[in-house]
Protein backbone atom coordinates (compact mmCIF):
# COMPACT_ATOMS: atom_id res chain seq x y z
CA UNK A 1 0.00 0.00 0.00
CA UNK A 2 1.52 3.70 -1.01
CA UNK A 3 1.32 6.03 2.08
CA UNK A 4 -1.04 8.14 -0.04
CA UNK A 5 -3.62 5.05 -0.02
CA UNK A 6 -2.86 4.20 3.58
CA UNK A 7 -3.33 8.20 4.51
CA UNK A 8 -6.90 8.27 2.61
CA UNK A 9 -7.94 4.59 4.01
CA UNK A 10 -6.90 6.93 7.39
CA UNK A 11 -9.21 9.68 6.98
CA UNK A 12 -12.47 7.10 5.62
CA UNK A 13 -11.91 4.87 8.59
CA UNK A 14 -11.85 8.21 10.97
CA UNK A 15 -14.95 9.94 9.66
CA UNK A 16 -16.66 6.52 9.27
CA UNK A 17 -16.08 5.88 12.69
CA UNK A 18 -17.19 9.27 13.99
CA UNK A 19 -20.42 9.11 11.96
CA UNK A 20 -21.01 5.15 13.26
CA UNK A 21 -20.35 7.19 16.73
CA UNK A 22 -23.21 9.26 16.57
CA UNK A 23 -25.97 7.01 15.15
CA UNK A 24 -25.14 4.97 18.04
CA UNK A 25 -24.61 7.60 21.03
CA UNK A 26 -28.01 8.93 19.85
CA UNK A 27 -29.64 5.41 20.15
CA UNK A 28 -28.13 5.04 23.57
CA UNK A 29 -28.29 7.91 25.19
CA UNK A 30 -32.63 8.02 24.11
CA UNK A 31 -32.43 4.66 25.25
CA UNK A 32 -31.44 5.60 28.39
CA UNK A 33 -33.55 8.49 28.77
CA UNK A 34 -36.59 5.93 28.17
CA UNK A 35 -35.88 3.46 30.46
CA UNK A 36 -35.21 5.98 33.04
CA UNK A 37 -38.51 8.04 32.05
CA UNK A 38 -40.69 7.59 35.49
CA UNK A 39 -37.24 8.16 37.42
CA UNK A 40 -36.56 11.41 35.81
CA UNK A 41 -40.09 12.54 35.62
CA UNK A 42 -40.28 12.87 31.86
CA UNK A 43 -43.71 12.05 31.16
CA UNK A 44 -44.59 15.59 32.41
CA UNK A 45 -42.10 17.21 29.82
CA UNK A 46 -43.76 19.00 26.70
CA UNK A 47 -41.83 20.14 23.86
CA UNK A 48 -43.71 22.99 21.70
CA UNK A 49 -44.55 22.37 18.32
CA UNK A 50 -42.18 25.36 17.20
CA UNK A 51 -39.01 23.32 18.77
CA UNK A 52 -39.74 20.32 16.79
CA UNK A 53 -39.30 19.76 12.89
CA UNK A 54 -42.35 20.37 10.21
CA UNK A 55 -43.09 16.93 9.48
CA UNK A 56 -44.68 16.63 12.87
CA UNK A 57 -46.99 19.47 13.11
CA UNK A 58 -48.60 21.34 9.80
CA UNK A 59 -49.60 24.83 10.75
CA UNK A 60 -52.09 26.46 8.91
CA UNK A 61 -54.35 29.41 8.99
CA UNK A 62 -57.02 30.10 11.93
CA UNK A 63 -59.52 29.53 8.92
CA UNK A 64 -60.86 25.92 9.63
CA UNK A 65 -62.13 23.52 7.13
CA UNK A 66 -64.00 20.35 8.16
CA UNK A 67 -62.77 17.18 6.46
CA UNK A 68 -64.31 14.43 8.35
CA UNK A 69 -66.57 13.77 11.00
CA UNK A 70 -67.91 10.63 13.53
CA UNK A 71 -70.21 10.01 16.02
CA UNK A 72 -69.91 7.04 18.78
CA UNK A 73 -72.64 4.74 18.26
CA UNK A 74 -72.78 4.14 22.19
CA UNK A 75 -72.65 8.02 23.05
CA UNK A 76 -74.08 9.84 20.48
CA UNK A 77 -73.26 13.01 22.33
CA UNK A 78 -69.86 12.71 21.86
CA UNK A 79 -68.53 13.78 18.65
CA UNK A 80 -64.64 13.94 16.62
CA UNK A 81 -64.23 16.70 14.09
CA UNK A 82 -61.40 16.01 12.15
CA UNK A 83 -60.52 19.70 10.65
CA UNK A 84 -56.94 21.05 8.79
CA UNK A 85 -56.07 22.42 11.97
CA UNK A 86 -56.19 19.97 14.25
CA UNK A 87 -58.65 17.35 15.93
CA UNK A 88 -61.70 18.52 17.86
CA UNK A 89 -63.91 16.58 20.17
CA UNK A 90 -67.44 17.56 22.26
CA UNK A 91 -69.54 15.59 24.61
CA UNK A 92 -72.25 17.75 24.33
CA UNK A 93 -72.90 18.29 21.02
CA UNK A 94 -70.87 20.90 20.08
CA UNK A 95 -71.28 23.60 23.03
CA UNK A 96 -67.70 23.07 24.05
CA UNK A 97 -64.72 21.49 23.05
CA UNK A 98 -61.76 20.22 23.53
CA UNK A 99 -58.58 19.79 20.85
CA UNK A 100 -57.10 15.69 21.33
CA UNK A 101 -53.24 16.21 19.83
CA UNK A 102 -51.47 14.29 22.31
CA UNK A 103 -49.22 12.21 20.24
CA UNK A 104 -51.11 13.07 17.20
CA UNK A 105 -48.29 14.50 15.33
CA UNK A 106 -50.07 16.19 12.37
CA UNK A 107 -53.49 18.68 12.62
CA UNK A 108 -54.33 17.57 9.03
CA UNK A 109 -56.86 15.43 9.97
CA UNK A 110 -58.59 13.97 6.83
CA UNK A 111 -60.39 10.93 8.16
CA UNK A 112 -61.89 9.45 11.08
CA UNK A 113 -62.93 5.75 12.05
CA UNK A 114 -63.99 4.86 15.32
CA UNK A 115 -64.48 0.61 16.25
CA UNK A 116 -67.81 -0.08 16.19
CA UNK A 117 -67.22 -2.73 19.44
CA UNK A 118 -64.89 -0.51 21.44
CA UNK A 119 -65.64 3.03 21.09
CA UNK A 120 -62.18 4.19 22.77
CA UNK A 121 -60.48 3.02 19.91
CA UNK A 122 -60.11 5.72 17.43
CA UNK A 123 -58.32 5.94 14.37
CA UNK A 124 -57.05 9.32 12.57
CA UNK A 125 -56.07 9.43 9.03
CA UNK A 126 -53.68 12.21 8.83
CA UNK A 127 -51.29 13.86 5.86
CA UNK A 128 -48.25 11.74 7.60
CA UNK A 129 -50.38 8.28 8.04
CA UNK A 130 -52.12 6.76 10.92
CA UNK A 131 -52.41 7.36 14.54
CA UNK A 132 -54.23 5.47 16.99
CA UNK A 133 -55.49 6.26 20.51
CA UNK A 134 -56.91 3.22 22.41
CA UNK A 135 -58.75 5.66 25.51
CA UNK A 136 -61.16 7.83 23.31
CA UNK A 137 -58.54 10.28 21.85
CA UNK A 138 -56.67 11.36 25.04
CA UNK A 139 -53.43 9.77 23.94
CA UNK A 140 -52.53 8.50 20.15
CA UNK A 141 -50.17 6.33 21.72
CA UNK A 142 -48.94 4.41 17.61
CA UNK A 143 -48.34 5.59 14.72
CA UNK A 144 -48.50 4.05 11.25
CA UNK A 145 -46.63 5.40 7.99
CA UNK A 146 -43.98 3.63 5.86
CA UNK A 147 -42.61 1.29 8.54
CA UNK A 148 -45.62 -0.40 8.78
CA UNK A 149 -46.23 -1.10 5.05
CA UNK A 150 -48.03 1.69 4.67
CA UNK A 151 -46.03 3.47 1.51
CA UNK A 152 -47.95 6.12 0.51
CA UNK A 153 -48.97 8.12 4.23
CA UNK A 154 -51.63 10.57 2.94
CA UNK A 155 -54.74 9.61 3.93
CA UNK A 156 -57.67 10.61 2.02
CA UNK A 157 -60.52 7.68 3.39
CA UNK A 158 -60.47 5.46 6.02
CA UNK A 159 -63.18 2.78 7.08
CA UNK A 160 -63.48 -0.44 9.42
CA UNK A 161 -65.05 -3.26 8.00
CA UNK A 162 -68.45 -3.62 9.28
CA UNK A 163 -68.36 -7.28 9.84
CA UNK A 164 -64.76 -7.86 10.84
CA UNK A 165 -63.50 -4.58 13.13
CA UNK A 166 -59.88 -5.75 13.26
CA UNK A 167 -59.97 -5.36 9.07
CA UNK A 168 -58.97 -1.37 7.72
CA UNK A 169 -59.15 0.05 4.94
CA UNK A 170 -57.27 2.76 3.75
CA UNK A 171 -58.05 5.20 0.76
CA UNK A 172 -54.45 6.77 -0.23
CA UNK A 173 -52.95 8.70 -3.05
CA UNK A 174 -51.13 5.70 -4.05
CA UNK A 175 -53.50 3.19 -3.67
CA UNK A 176 -55.97 0.80 -1.31
CA UNK A 177 -53.91 -0.34 1.87
CA UNK A 178 -55.74 -3.27 4.12
CA UNK A 179 -54.52 -4.06 7.66
CA UNK A 180 -55.87 -7.10 8.87
CA UNK A 181 -54.69 -7.03 12.40
CA UNK A 182 -56.13 -3.16 13.89
CA UNK A 183 -52.86 -1.30 11.62
CA UNK A 184 -50.45 -2.84 13.32
CA UNK A 185 -49.68 -4.28 9.56
CA UNK A 186 -50.41 -3.00 6.06
CA UNK A 187 -50.65 -4.46 2.96
CA UNK A 188 -51.18 -2.98 -0.95
CA UNK A 189 -54.19 -4.42 -2.38
CA UNK A 190 -54.66 -1.70 -4.80
CA UNK A 191 -51.55 0.44 -6.30
CA UNK A 192 -52.95 1.67 -9.98
CA UNK A 193 -50.60 -0.65 -11.69
CA UNK A 194 -53.90 -2.22 -13.68
CA UNK A 195 -55.40 1.48 -13.71
CA UNK A 196 -52.24 3.93 -13.57
CA UNK A 197 -55.26 6.67 -13.57
CA UNK A 198 -57.02 5.73 -10.52
CA UNK A 199 -54.79 5.22 -7.87
CA UNK A 200 -56.11 8.58 -6.04
CA UNK A 201 -58.51 6.82 -3.51
CA UNK A 202 -61.06 9.88 -2.72
CA UNK A 203 -63.80 7.47 -0.78
CA UNK A 204 -64.61 4.15 -0.29
CA UNK A 205 -68.27 3.31 0.49
CA UNK A 206 -69.63 -0.96 0.91
CA UNK A 207 -72.57 -2.39 -0.52
CA UNK A 208 -75.91 -2.32 1.63
CA UNK A 209 -75.24 -6.27 2.36
CA UNK A 210 -70.83 -5.19 2.99
CA UNK A 211 -70.51 -7.88 0.02
CA UNK A 212 -68.61 -5.41 -2.23
CA UNK A 213 -66.70 -2.84 -1.91
CA UNK A 214 -66.92 0.65 -4.27
CA UNK A 215 -63.41 3.06 -4.61
CA UNK A 216 -64.02 6.55 -5.72
CA UNK A 217 -60.88 7.73 -7.63
CA UNK A 218 -60.79 10.71 -10.02
CA UNK A 219 -61.66 8.40 -13.02
CA UNK A 220 -64.36 6.57 -11.89
CA UNK A 221 -65.72 3.97 -9.81
CA UNK A 222 -63.33 0.48 -8.84
CA UNK A 223 -65.51 -2.68 -7.69
CA UNK A 224 -64.87 -5.53 -5.40
CA UNK A 225 -65.83 -8.26 -5.17
CA UNK A 226 -63.52 -10.41 -3.11
CA UNK A 227 -62.30 -8.56 -0.14
CA UNK A 228 -60.35 -6.31 -2.16
CA UNK A 229 -58.17 -9.19 -4.22
CA UNK A 230 -59.32 -7.83 -7.64
CA UNK A 231 -60.73 -4.72 -8.83
CA UNK A 232 -62.81 -4.38 -11.88
CA UNK A 233 -63.45 -0.47 -13.28
CA UNK A 234 -67.26 0.15 -13.32
CA UNK A 235 -69.77 2.29 -15.38
CA UNK A 236 -66.81 4.34 -17.33
CA UNK A 237 -68.78 5.73 -19.52
CA UNK A 238 -71.82 6.47 -17.85
CA UNK A 239 -70.35 7.84 -14.79
CA UNK A 240 -67.35 9.46 -15.64
CA UNK A 241 -66.57 11.51 -12.44
CA UNK A 242 -68.24 10.33 -8.85
CA UNK A 243 -68.31 12.75 -5.83
CA UNK A 244 -70.18 10.68 -3.28
CA UNK A 245 -71.84 7.15 -3.56
CA UNK A 246 -74.30 5.42 -1.27
CA UNK A 247 -76.46 1.97 -1.25
CA UNK A 248 -79.23 0.95 -0.22
CA UNK A 249 -80.72 -2.57 1.13
CA UNK A 250 -83.12 -3.27 -1.37
CA UNK A 251 -83.90 -5.87 -3.70
CA UNK A 252 -82.10 -5.57 -6.10
CA UNK A 253 -79.47 -3.26 -4.51
CA UNK A 254 -80.35 0.67 -5.31
CA UNK A 255 -77.05 2.70 -5.94
CA UNK A 256 -77.17 6.61 -6.03
CA UNK A 257 -74.11 8.53 -6.86
CA UNK A 258 -73.23 12.23 -6.29
CA UNK A 259 -71.25 13.79 -9.99
CA UNK A 260 -70.70 17.36 -11.25
CA UNK A 261 -74.04 17.00 -13.25
CA UNK A 262 -76.27 15.93 -10.72
CA UNK A 263 -77.53 13.13 -9.46
CA UNK A 264 -77.84 9.72 -10.91
CA UNK A 265 -80.19 6.07 -9.95
CA UNK A 266 -79.71 2.58 -10.53
CA UNK A 267 -82.60 0.19 -9.78
CA UNK A 268 -80.59 -2.85 -10.89
CA UNK A 269 -76.97 -2.72 -9.22
CA UNK A 270 -75.92 -1.00 -11.84
CA UNK A 271 -77.14 -2.13 -14.79
CA UNK A 272 -79.26 0.86 -16.00
CA UNK A 273 -78.68 4.29 -14.90
CA UNK A 274 -81.35 7.66 -14.59
CA UNK A 275 -80.91 10.73 -13.77
CA UNK A 276 -82.76 12.63 -10.97
CA UNK A 277 -84.48 15.96 -12.67
CA UNK A 278 -84.70 17.59 -9.74
CA UNK A 279 -80.92 18.31 -9.84
CA UNK A 280 -80.57 18.02 -13.51
CA UNK A 281 -77.78 20.83 -13.85
CA UNK A 282 -76.91 20.71 -10.08
CA UNK A 283 -73.25 19.74 -8.76
CA UNK A 284 -74.29 17.13 -6.08
CA UNK A 285 -71.46 16.70 -3.52
CA UNK A 286 -72.73 14.42 -0.59
CA UNK A 287 -75.15 11.85 -0.09
CA UNK A 288 -76.13 10.22 3.28
CA UNK A 289 -77.57 7.85 4.43
CA UNK A 290 -80.33 8.34 7.91
CA UNK A 291 -79.04 4.94 10.10
CA UNK A 292 -82.27 3.95 11.35
CA UNK A 293 -84.49 4.12 8.11
CA UNK A 294 -82.57 4.12 4.86
CA UNK A 295 -86.03 5.86 2.55
CA UNK A 296 -84.50 8.82 4.22
CA UNK A 297 -81.86 10.37 2.26
CA UNK A 298 -79.68 13.78 2.73
CA UNK A 299 -78.04 15.66 -0.42
CA UNK A 300 -75.88 18.57 -0.20
CA UNK A 301 -75.34 21.01 -3.16
CA UNK A 302 -74.25 24.08 -3.52
CA UNK A 303 -77.93 25.37 -3.18
CA UNK A 304 -77.91 24.14 0.52
CA UNK A 305 -78.90 20.65 2.16
CA UNK A 306 -81.77 18.59 0.91
CA UNK A 307 -84.01 15.42 2.31
CA UNK A 308 -85.99 13.00 0.81
CA UNK A 309 -88.23 10.41 2.82
CA UNK A 310 -89.04 8.43 0.06
CA UNK A 311 -86.08 6.76 -1.76
CA UNK A 312 -84.63 10.04 -3.40
CA UNK A 313 -88.55 9.74 -5.20
CA UNK A 314 -89.49 13.45 -3.94
CA UNK A 315 -86.60 16.39 -2.44
CA UNK A 316 -87.14 19.74 -0.57
CA UNK A 317 -84.56 21.56 1.54
CA UNK A 318 -84.28 20.99 4.89
CA UNK A 319 -84.51 24.42 5.71
CA UNK A 320 -86.05 27.56 4.82
CA UNK A 321 -84.34 29.18 6.59
CA UNK A 322 -80.63 30.03 4.62
CA UNK A 323 -79.22 32.79 6.69
CA UNK A 324 -76.69 29.74 8.16
CA UNK A 325 -76.29 27.49 5.61
CA UNK A 326 -76.94 30.11 2.41
CA UNK A 327 -77.25 29.36 -1.29
CA UNK A 328 -74.00 29.04 -2.41
CA UNK A 329 -72.17 27.95 0.43
CA UNK A 330 -70.66 25.04 -0.16
CA UNK A 331 -70.64 21.91 2.43
CA UNK A 332 -67.36 20.50 3.10
CA UNK A 333 -68.79 17.78 5.31
CA UNK A 334 -72.19 16.38 6.55
CA UNK A 335 -72.90 13.50 9.03
CA UNK A 336 -76.06 12.24 9.94
CA UNK A 337 -77.03 10.35 13.28
CA UNK A 338 -80.34 9.13 14.90
CA UNK A 339 -81.13 6.96 17.74
CA UNK A 340 -84.44 4.44 17.88
CA UNK A 341 -86.14 6.56 20.29
CA UNK A 342 -85.92 10.01 18.28
CA UNK A 343 -87.64 10.85 15.60
CA UNK A 344 -85.81 13.46 14.30
CA UNK A 345 -82.35 13.27 12.89
CA UNK A 346 -78.89 14.72 14.14
CA UNK A 347 -77.28 16.89 11.48
CA UNK A 348 -73.66 18.34 11.55
CA UNK A 349 -72.32 20.08 8.56
CA UNK A 350 -69.70 22.49 7.81
CA UNK A 351 -69.19 24.89 5.39
CA UNK A 352 -65.76 27.80 4.88
CA UNK A 353 -68.22 29.55 7.51
CA UNK A 354 -68.20 27.30 10.33
CA UNK A 355 -69.09 24.08 11.90
CA UNK A 356 -73.05 23.75 12.84
CA UNK A 357 -75.32 21.09 13.98
CA UNK A 358 -79.31 20.91 13.86
CA UNK A 359 -81.45 18.60 16.59
CA UNK A 360 -84.63 18.63 14.31
CA UNK A 361 -83.18 17.02 10.76
CA UNK A 362 -81.90 20.31 9.45
CA UNK A 363 -85.05 22.70 10.10
CA UNK A 364 -83.08 24.86 12.36
CA UNK A 365 -79.03 25.34 12.62
CA UNK A 366 -77.25 26.81 15.77
CA UNK A 367 -73.02 27.47 15.04
CA UNK A 368 -71.13 25.68 16.97
CA UNK A 369 -68.32 28.22 17.48
CA UNK A 370 -65.64 25.55 16.42
CA UNK A 371 -63.92 28.13 14.33
CA UNK A 372 -63.22 30.16 17.42
CA UNK A 373 -61.43 26.96 19.28
CA UNK A 374 -59.68 26.15 16.03
CA UNK A 375 -57.88 29.70 15.88
CA UNK A 376 -56.09 29.14 19.20
CA UNK A 377 -55.44 25.70 18.46
CA UNK A 378 -52.31 25.98 16.83
CA UNK A 379 -50.77 27.54 19.72
CA UNK A 380 -51.66 24.32 21.59
CA UNK A 381 -49.79 22.11 19.82
CA UNK A 382 -47.13 20.16 21.64
CA UNK A 383 -45.31 16.40 21.93
CA UNK A 384 -44.02 15.13 25.54
CA UNK A 385 -40.89 14.59 25.57
CA UNK A 386 -41.11 10.57 26.29
CA UNK A 387 -43.07 10.62 22.65
CA UNK A 388 -40.32 12.32 20.98
CA UNK A 389 -37.36 10.30 22.67
CA UNK A 390 -39.42 7.09 21.07
CA UNK A 391 -39.53 8.58 17.96
CA UNK A 392 -35.75 9.52 17.81
CA UNK A 393 -34.78 5.87 19.51
CA UNK A 394 -37.08 3.73 16.73
CA UNK A 395 -35.87 5.94 13.88
CA UNK A 396 -39.11 7.61 13.36
CA UNK A 397 -37.96 10.81 13.72
CA UNK A 398 -35.90 10.79 10.24
CA UNK A 399 -39.08 10.22 8.45
CA UNK A 400 -38.43 8.81 5.09
CA UNK A 401 -34.89 8.47 5.63
CA UNK A 402 -34.94 6.40 8.42
CA UNK A 403 -34.25 3.08 6.14
CA UNK A 404 -31.90 4.70 4.15
CA UNK A 405 -30.11 5.70 7.87
CA UNK A 406 -29.88 2.06 9.02
CA UNK A 407 -28.36 1.21 5.87
CA UNK A 408 -25.82 3.66 5.36
CA UNK A 409 -24.77 2.76 9.32
CA UNK A 410 -24.78 -1.30 8.68
CA UNK A 411 -22.21 -0.50 5.67
CA UNK A 412 -20.09 1.63 7.60
CA UNK A 413 -19.75 -0.92 10.30
CA UNK A 414 -18.74 -3.15 7.59
CA UNK A 415 -16.33 -0.22 6.01
CA UNK A 416 -14.90 0.92 9.73
CA UNK A 417 -14.02 -2.78 10.57
CA UNK A 418 -12.49 -4.20 6.81
CA UNK A 419 -10.45 -0.28 7.26
CA UNK A 420 -9.67 -0.90 10.67
CA UNK A 421 -7.91 -4.46 9.61
CA UNK A 422 -6.29 -2.38 6.93
CA UNK A 423 -4.92 -0.12 8.74
CA UNK A 424 -3.56 -2.75 11.35
CA UNK A 425 -2.11 -5.15 9.00
CA UNK A 426 -0.46 -2.07 7.37
CA UNK A 427 0.67 -0.64 11.00
CA UNK A 428 2.13 -4.04 11.22
CA UNK A 429 4.16 -3.96 8.53
CA UNK A 430 5.13 -0.20 9.09
CA UNK A 431 6.03 -1.89 12.30
CA UNK A 432 8.56 -4.79 11.31
CA UNK A 433 10.26 -2.40 9.13
CA UNK A 434 11.20 -0.06 11.39
CA UNK A 435 12.70 -2.73 13.44
CA UNK A 436 14.53 -4.16 10.34
CA UNK A 437 16.02 -0.49 9.63
CA UNK A 438 16.86 0.04 13.25
CA UNK A 439 18.88 -3.24 13.08
CA UNK A 440 20.42 -1.94 9.87
CA UNK A 441 21.46 1.25 11.06
CA UNK A 442 22.71 -0.12 14.26
CA UNK A 443 24.94 -3.00 12.14
CA UNK A 444 25.93 0.07 9.74
CA UNK A 445 27.13 2.10 12.85
CA UNK A 446 29.41 -0.60 14.04
CA UNK A 447 30.85 -1.33 10.48
CA UNK A 448 31.31 2.47 10.12
CA UNK A 449 33.69 2.27 12.70
CA UNK A 450 35.51 -0.49 11.87
CA UNK A 451 36.06 0.98 8.66
CA UNK A 452 37.86 4.13 10.25
CA UNK A 453 39.96 2.06 12.53
CA UNK A 454 41.10 0.13 8.84
CA UNK A 455 41.26 3.39 7.49
CA UNK A 456 43.43 4.89 10.00
CA UNK A 457 45.90 1.61 9.86
CA UNK A 458 46.07 1.81 5.95
CA UNK A 459 46.88 5.55 6.14
CA UNK A 460 49.83 4.97 9.00
CA UNK A 461 51.02 1.68 6.90
CA UNK A 462 51.04 3.94 3.36
CA UNK A 463 52.80 6.72 5.60
CA UNK A 464 55.36 3.91 6.70
CA UNK A 465 56.40 2.36 3.51
CA UNK A 466 56.59 6.29 1.81
CA UNK A 467 58.86 6.69 4.07
CA UNK A 468 60.83 3.61 3.14
CA UNK A 469 60.76 5.13 -0.44
CA UNK A 470 62.12 8.38 0.40
CA UNK A 471 64.45 6.09 2.08
CA UNK A 472 65.61 4.28 -0.87
CA UNK A 473 65.18 7.37 -3.25
CA UNK A 474 67.86 8.87 -0.80
CA UNK A 475 69.96 5.55 -0.66
CA UNK A 476 70.28 5.72 -4.81
CA UNK A 477 71.47 9.35 -4.71
CA UNK A 478 74.32 8.68 -2.32
CA UNK A 479 75.80 5.09 -4.22
CA UNK A 480 75.21 7.73 -7.68
CA UNK A 481 77.65 10.29 -5.93
CA UNK A 482 79.87 7.49 -5.09
CA UNK A 483 80.19 6.64 -8.33
CA UNK A 484 81.25 9.73 -9.80
CA UNK A 485 84.04 9.88 -7.11
CA UNK A 486 85.25 6.11 -6.96
CA UNK A 487 87.30 4.26 -9.52
CA UNK A 488 85.70 2.84 -12.52
CA UNK A 489 87.18 -1.07 -11.15
CA UNK A 490 84.37 -0.43 -8.42
CA UNK A 491 81.73 1.39 -11.17
CA UNK A 492 79.74 -2.03 -11.94
CA UNK A 493 79.66 -3.05 -7.54
CA UNK A 494 78.07 0.42 -7.46
CA UNK A 495 75.90 -0.04 -10.52
CA UNK A 496 74.51 -3.67 -9.35
CA UNK A 497 73.54 -1.97 -5.64
CA UNK A 498 71.32 0.75 -7.80
CA UNK A 499 70.05 -2.03 -9.66
CA UNK A 500 68.76 -3.76 -6.00
CA UNK A 501 67.81 -0.91 -5.26
CA UNK A 502 65.22 0.05 -7.97
CA UNK A 503 63.86 -3.63 -7.85
CA UNK A 504 62.95 -3.37 -4.12
CA UNK A 505 61.32 0.67 -5.14
CA UNK A 506 59.27 -0.54 -8.30
CA UNK A 507 57.77 -3.61 -5.35
CA UNK A 508 57.47 -0.90 -2.59
CA UNK A 509 55.09 1.33 -5.80
CA UNK A 510 53.05 -1.89 -6.73
CA UNK A 511 52.06 -1.90 -3.10
CA UNK A 512 51.66 1.06 -2.77
CA UNK A 513 49.52 1.57 -5.11
CA UNK A 514 47.29 -1.57 -4.08
CA UNK A 515 47.35 0.46 -0.31
CA UNK A 516 46.35 3.62 -2.11
CA UNK A 517 43.21 1.40 -4.04
CA UNK A 518 41.90 -0.05 -0.60
CA UNK A 519 42.31 3.44 0.76
CA UNK A 520 40.06 4.48 -1.69
CA UNK A 521 37.56 1.49 -1.11
CA UNK A 522 37.14 2.68 2.69
CA UNK A 523 37.07 5.97 2.50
Amino acid sequence: MKFRSFRTTRSFHKWTGFVCSIFFLVLAISGILLMHRDSMNLDNIEIAAKYLPDRYFSHSSPSLTVQSIAVSTQNPQRLFVGTDTGLFHTSDHGKTWDQLNDGLMDDDIRALAISPQDPQIIYAGTSKGIFLSENGGLNWTDWFEESSGLKFTDINALVIHPDHPEILLAGTSGGLFISQDEGETWESTFAGDQYQDSSNILFIKFSSENKSIYLGTPSGILKSLDDGHTWVRKWKSVLPEVLDLIAIDTNPEFIYVATPQGLLKSFNRGITWVKDETFHSQSVHFLVLDPIDSTHIYLATANGLYFSKDGGDNWTATSEDNSILSSGSLLSSITVFREKSQSASTIFASNEKGFYVSNDSGQHWQDTQLNQMAAKGAELLKMDLVKLMTEIHTGRFFGNYVFLLVDIATVGLVVLIVSGFIIGTYRKKVSESKKTKEIMARLTKDESVETIFQIQETADDLSDESHQIHELIEHINTHLTKCKMIYSSKEKKEIEKIEKHIHTIDKKMHHLMERIGEFEELS
